[in-house]
């Protein structure tokens, strides 16, 4: 079976250097690493720099350039690439332990129905959220009143992983920071990265991982989370989007995630509960003293541009919004 190993990077080099290292350490490497750069300039030189550098371990890497900053056409280019039967989409800033192929292997080998494997991080606590702060989040539609058995999707597009994760776990979806993919399954469905979404606001990846399992799940195939499969998400800040500017796209993809998956009447509930959502978002901001009124505008902004979002034109709201010094 041929792994294919897909990575998205923006101008962080020194992150992209330390996740290479750690898939060049497996103990079974990848069959390919398709790394796509979405730098320009001197941060482009960097990027490579930091390929060639890891090419001398005899890891089979290469890169692809994406023309403009997009993490889903990025994503898209890597998957047009790959020749593996499965394909894992890493984040840049992922430390992946030695055995985590391995592991991955023998699940894919040992249960031919999956069609998703999620990885857990190893830097998330594995242990039941407290009970004031799940009842809290349950009352606003970000999580559910019991103990979760499975990866879910909420009415507010927003998703939770169960936690603890147990064993192999049903999921509804996969977080983008690590997930393996059946690459004809989604080749067959003709499934992509939605690129009306440009800029990177965490919901991206829960839309394309959602479609697959809704898909997977008429079909008997399961898709996983799984306690073996393990990775450290370092969250580098090497380079970020502007706080402001990323509530604005991350409000901007949920509705539209919504406008997608969801249709006549079930669209318009679940643009209610994502504006319910967004009072426990902002409390839990005030709660840890950060910016929480920028959330809120961010939101009160969708309502003004509900059509165009509805509608995935995404890029007369990047240019009346967005800073020109962090285009």
């Amino acid at each position: 079976m041929r792994i294919s190993v897909v990575i998205a990077t923006y101008r962080r080099a020194r992150s992209l250097a330390r996740t290479l290292g750690t898939i060049a350490d497996q103990s079974r490497r990848p069959d390919e690493v398709i790394v796509v750069d979405q730098s320009s300039g001197p941060e482009r030189l960097t990027v490579q720099e930091a390929i060639r550098a890891v090419a001398q371990t005899g890891l089979a890497v290469r890169m692809i350039q994406c023309a403009e900053p997009s993490s889903t056409q990025a994503r898209n280019l890597g998957l047009a690439a790959a020749s593996g039967d499965w394909v894992v989409f890493s984040d840049d800033d992922v430390d992946w332990p030695e055995s985590v192929m391995t592991k991955l292997l023998g699940k894919l080998e040992a249960d031919p129905s999956l069609a998703l494997v999620a990885g857990r991080d190893t830097n998330v606590p594995q242990r039941a959220r407290p009970f004031w702060r799940k009842l809290l989040a349950a009352a606003f539609l970000t999580d559910a009143w019991g103990s979760l058995r499975c990866g879910k999707v909420f009415a507010s597009m927003q998703a939770r992983y169960p936690q603890p994760i147990v064993g192999d776990m049903e999921t509804e979806w996969g977080m983008g920071y690590w997930f393996a993919v059946d690459r004809r399954f989604i080749s067959g469905h003709g499934l992509n990265f939605d690129e009306n979404m440009v800029r990177y606001a965490l919901a991206e990846d829960m839309l394309f991982t959602h479609q697959l399992c809704r898909l997977a799940l008429g079909e008997g195939r399961r898709c996983i989370v799984s306690e073996d499969i393990a990775v450290a998400h370092l969250v580098s800040q090497e380079w970020r989007e502007p706080d402001s500017f990323a509530d604005l796209c991350g409000v901007w993809n949920r509705i539209y995630i919504a406008s997608v998956v969801r249709k006549g009447p079930a669209f318009w509930l679940s643009l209610l509960a994502i504006f319910w959502a967004a009072i426990h978002q902002a409390l839990v901001r005030m709660a840890l003293g950060r910016a929480w009124l920028g959330y809120l505008r961010a939101h009160a902004l969708a309502l003004r541009h509900l059509g165009q979002i509805r509608e995935g034109r995404f890029e007369e709201l990047y240019a009346a919004y967005e800073k020109p010094a962090n285009r």
